[in-house]
């Protein structure tokens, strides 16, 4: 289709519709990008012409177009000349910075497991439940598909205490030093609920090391990134400096 002169073609259509999509979402997706394409060209005319081509919009075209080669080429420098941060400097960052990472709330790992009250064998799943060695996990997890109506296992992932304990009937302070002496067990309307917590770690205190390992190297890198660049661009200064390229033009 054309419209003042521009034209839309099928495979820009195509593009646009995701695979997969049924024939009728495809036919509405296609006309709805039909009509955005027309309103864009025709909103683009009037604006041409009523504005034109002036020297502020190709001044501001122009600075914006440098931008975009320079950053697209300070990204391919970054990937090609700096390296991965390494483990020991992102244990090193976390030990002298983790009082500016502190948790809003307490944070637990362990197990959470509902079945039928009637459940003959919960002598066998308290004494699973006693030990988290890898055997034990693997025969825990076996009984909950058999014999839980709702199973958590957050033993190797820091959860948000409030989300695991409102999953237990009778609300259980998380300052009660029950939480870490073993398996909870409460009984309601037909379910018995068990609660074995394996880590804790209460709010106010600071993250830890394994819930913001990617966030610390991720604000490394920031830094690297940015001391990189910033060294590059001096180099290419006094390069420029040590080189006579720059001409200074004095008014007499």
């Amino acid at each position: 289709m054309e419209v003042e002169g521009e034209i839309l073609y099928l495979d820009e259509i195509q593009d646009f519709i995701p695979d997969g999509v049924s024939p009728k979402d495809s036919a509405y997706l296609a006309e709805s990008y039909k009509k955005q394409w027309i309103t864009r060209t025709l909103m683009y005319k009037n604006a041409y012409n009523n504005v034109g081509n002036n020297e502020d919009i190709q001044k501001l075209t122009e600075a914006y177009r440098k931008e975009l080669i320079i950053n697209q080429y300070q990204q391919q420098l970054i990937a090609e000349k700096l390296k991965e941060i390494p483990e020991a400097t992102i244990t090193q960052y976390y030990e002298t910075s983790k009082d500016k990472f502190l948790l809003d709330e307490c944070i637990i790992k362990g197990i959470f497991i509902k079945i039928p009250s009637s459940e003959t064998n919960k002598a066998e799943l308290l004494e699973l439940l006693s030990n988290t060695t890898d055997e034990h996990l693997e025969n825990t997890m076996r009984f909950c598909t058999q014999h839980a109506v709702m199973y958590e296992f957050f033993n190797e992932s820091w959860t948000s205490y409030s989300k695991i304990g409102s999953l237990m009937p009778e609300t259980i302070d998380q300052n009660d030093p029950a939480l870490t002496r073993g398996t909870i067990v409460q009984e309601k309307e037909g379910y018995s609920y068990f609660l074995r917590v394996t880590g804790k770690c209460d709010a106010g205190k600071p993250k830890p090391y394994e819930m913001i390992k990617n966030e610390l190297r991720n604000i490394l890198l920031n830094q690297e990134k940015i001391k990189f660049i910033n060294q590059f661009q001096q180099s290419l200064y006094n390069d420029a400096v040590e080189n006579g390229e720059i001409k200074y033009f004095e008014n007499e």
